[in-house]
C-alpha cells in the first residue's frame, strides 16, 4: 500500500512538474485587461453602412457580450483596412468562421438575453461629455450606450433605461463611479466624437471614459491619472501631445496611442506567447573591420497602436511595400500588441523579411507606452521597467527607442534602463526634434545610448538631402569604426515618407562603398563590438 502511495505521488509530482513547464511557455499575469473567453464564432458588420448612432450601440453591445458568449461581434472599417486581415487570419489560423450581417438591429436582437438594459446620452454636440459617462456607467451595469435619436427603437425590442446621463458634465464620471467597480490600472482617453473605436474595449474592461478638450485644462486629467495604480496606462489621446504625455508621465501612466482602435475585445481574447524574430546566420560575421560607415534606419510612430492594427501592415506605403525587403531596416511596434492583439504580433513577425535583407523589430517609444523618462513618477518608474524587461525577453527584443526631453546625458536614468539584462541599448530621440543630439553616443552600464544623426521627414530632411549628409560624413573621414562619427541612425518619419523614399536613398548610398545599411541589431553590436567605452 505505502509503494503505491510512493508510485502515485511520484505521478503527482511528474504531472506538477510538467503543467508549471507548460504555462510557463507563455507570458505572465496579463498587465492588460483581456477578454477571457475566446470566440468560437464571428458576426462582422462594417461600420460604414451604420450611423454613428448604431456605431456606439453596436461597440458597446460588443464590449457587453464579449466575456459572456462563444459568438462575438467584430467590427471592420474602409478607413482601418487591415482589420479585414486580422479577421481572415483568425479563420484561417485559429478556425474561427464568421457571418457577415447588415443589419445592426438583428444584433441587438441575437445578444439582447445578454443586456440588462442601457445607458442614454444625447449627441447633439461632439463635445457633449454624455456619450463617455455613458459608456463608464455602462460598463458596470452590463448595459449598451444608446443615442437618444435611436431610443424608442431599443425600447421597442423590450430593452430598458438603466440611467440617463444626459446633461452630465466630463466630471461626472469621475467623480461619481470611480470608486464604484471601475478598474484603476487602465483609462481610456476618447473625445466624444469617436463614436465606435475604443468603446468594446471600455465596457469589458470596466474602464473610466474621458476627455478634456482644452489643452490647456489638465484639472480633470490630473485627478484621474493622479487616481491610477503604479504603473498604469492610458489608451487613447489627448488634445494636445506634449501636454497630456508629461501630465500622465508625472503621475506614473504611460499612453497608448489608440484613439481609433477597434475589435480589441476579440484580438485580446488569444492567447499570448513568446515569439522569435528572424535572423540569419551568425551575422556579425558578414562585416570586416575596414573602414565603414554604418546606418540604420527606424520608422516612426511604432508606438501608435492605432495604425499597427488599422493601415500599417497591409499599406503599400509602410509594412505592405512591395520594397520592404529590398534592405535592412528597422521597425518600432507597440508592445500592448502582445497582450492585446497577439495575432497581430504574430502576423508582423511571421512576415518579416528574412533573406539578403532583414526587418528588425525595436520597442517604440519609450517603452511600453508613451511617455517621458525624465518627468515619469519614480515610484513607478521600476515597474514599468521590470514589465518592460520581461516584455523584450517575451518578443525577443533587445533594443528600446526612446523619446525624451533634453535628457540625453542623464545616464542615472539610462542607468535604470540597462540594469535590466533584456535591454541591450536605447535609441534616443529628443522630442524637440529627433536629431539635436546629431549622433552622440554615452555610455549606461556598458550597453550604448545612441541619439538620432539624421531624419527623413518631408521639409527637414528630404531624401537627397539625406543622401548628401550621409556621403558627406564619408568624405569628411567618418569611417573610422571605433569612433561614434561612424554610425548613423536615420529616423523616418511615417507620415511623410515611406518605404518606397527609403529604397530611393538606399539605392543612392549604396553607390558608395564605404556605406553600408544594416539592421538596428547589427548597428548596436557593431558600436559595443567597436568603439571603446567603460
Amino acid at each position: 500500500m505505502k509503494s503505491k502511495n510512493i508510485i502515485i505521488a511520484i505521478i503527482m509530482i511528474f504531472l506538477s512538474n510538467l503543467f508549471v513547464t507548460d504555462v510557463s511557455a507563455f507570458s505572465s499575469h496579463p498587465y492588460y485587461i483581456k477578454n477571457s473567453k475566446m470566440p468560437k464564432h464571428l458576426y462582422v458588420i462594417q461600420q460604414n453602412n451604420l450611423s454613428p448612432a448604431e456605431n456606439t450601440m453596436i461597440t458597446t453591445l460588443q464590449g457587453v457580450i464579449s466575456n459572456k458568449s462563444d459568438f462575438q461581434i467584430y467590427t471592420l472599417n474602409k478607413n482601418q483596412p487591415d482589420y479585414k486581415i486580422w479577421l481572415e487570419d483568425l479563420k484561417e489560423n485559429y478556425g474561427i468562421n464568421y457571418s457577415m450581417i447588415n443589419d445592426p438591429w438583428y444584433l441587438l436582437g441575437e445578444f439582447k438575453n445578454f443586456v440588462k438594459g442601457y445607458v442614454l446620452y444625447d449627441n447633439f454636440s461632439k463635445k457633449d461629455p454624455s456619450i463617455n459617462n455613458a459608456c463608464s456607467l455602462a460598463s458596470l451595469k452590463d448595459s449598451i450606450v444608446v443615442d437618444k435619436s435611436i431610443e424608442s427603437k431599443v425600447k421597442n425590442i423590450g430593452i430598458k433605461m438603466q440611467y440617463d446621463c444626459r446633461n452630465t458634465d466630463k466630471y461626472w464620471a469621475y467623480n461619481n463611479l470611480w470608486n464604484l467597480g471601475l478598474n484603476h490600472s487602465t483609462v481610456i482617453e476618447l473625445s466624444p466624437n469617436r463614436d465606435a473605436p475604443l468603446r468594446d474595449y471600455g465596457i469589458m474592461s470596466k474602464s473610466l471614459i474621458f476627455y478634456e478638450d482644452d489643452p490647456k485644462d489638465f484639472s480633470l486629467r490630473n485627478k484621474v491619472f493622479g487616481s491610477m495604480n503604479k504603473d498604469s496606462t492610458c489608451l487613447g489621446w489627448g488634445p494636445d501631445e506634449q501636454g497630456n504625455i508629461s501630465a500622465a508621465s508625472r503621475n506614473g501612466v504611460s499612453v497608448i496611442p489608440a484613439d481609433w482602435s477597434y475589435n480589441l475585445t476579440v484580438l485580446s481574447a488569444f492567447p499570448s506567447s513568446p515569439v522569435i524574430q528572424k535572423s540569419t546566420a551568425n551575422p556579425m560575421e558578414n562585416f570586416s573591420a575596414g573602414n565603414m560607415h554604418y546606418v540604420t534606419f527606424i520608422m516612426s510612430d511604432g508606438d501608435n497602436q492605432q495604425w499597427n492594427l488599422g493601415s500599417n501592415y497591409g499599406s503599400k506605403k509602410w509594412y505592405g511595400s512591395p520594397k520592404r525587403g529590398n534592405f535592412n531596416m528597422g521597425f518600432s511596434i507597440n508592445p500592448s500588441l502582445y497582450e492585446l492583439a497577439p495575432t497581430v504580433l504574430k502576423m508582423y513577425y511571421k512576415n518579416a523579411s528574412s533573406d539578403t535583407f532583414r526587418d528588425y523589430f525595436i520597442v517604440s517609444p519609450s517603452g511600453n507606452g508613451y511617455m517621458y523618462p525624465s518627468e515619469f513618477k519614480p515610484d513607478s518608474l521600476n515597474p514599468f521597467l521590470k514589465r518592460l524587461n520581461s516584455y523584450m525577453k517575451d518578443v525577443d527584443q533587445k533594443y528600446v527607442s526612446v523619446l525624451d526631453n533634453w535628457s540625453f546625458y542623464n545616464r542615472d536614468l539610462w542607468n535604470k534602463y540597462t540594469a535590466y539584462p533584456n535591454i541591450q541599448g536605447i535609441f534616443y530621440l529628443n522630442y524637440s526634434r529627433q536629431d539635436d543630439y546629431k549622433g552622440k553616443i554615452i555610455w549606461s552600464n556598458g550597453k550604448p545610448v545612441v541619439s538620432c544623426r539624421n531624419l527623413l521627414w518631408s521639409k527637414i530632411g528630404e531624401n537627397e538631402d539625406l543622401v548628401k549628409d550621409i556621403n558627406g560624413y564619408v568624405k569628411s573621414g567618418y569611417t573610422d569604426i571605433t569612433t561614434p562619427y561612424a554610425y548613423t541612425f536615420v529616423y523616418v518619419h511615417a507620415w511623410s515618407k515611406n518605404m518606397k523614399d527609403i529604397n530611393q536613398v538606399i539605392e543612392q548610398l549604396n553607390k558608395n562603398p564605404a556605406v553600408k545599411v544594416v539592421t538596428p541589431d547589427i548597428f548596436m553590436q557593431l558600436i559595443r563590438k567597436n568603439i571603446t567605452h567603460m
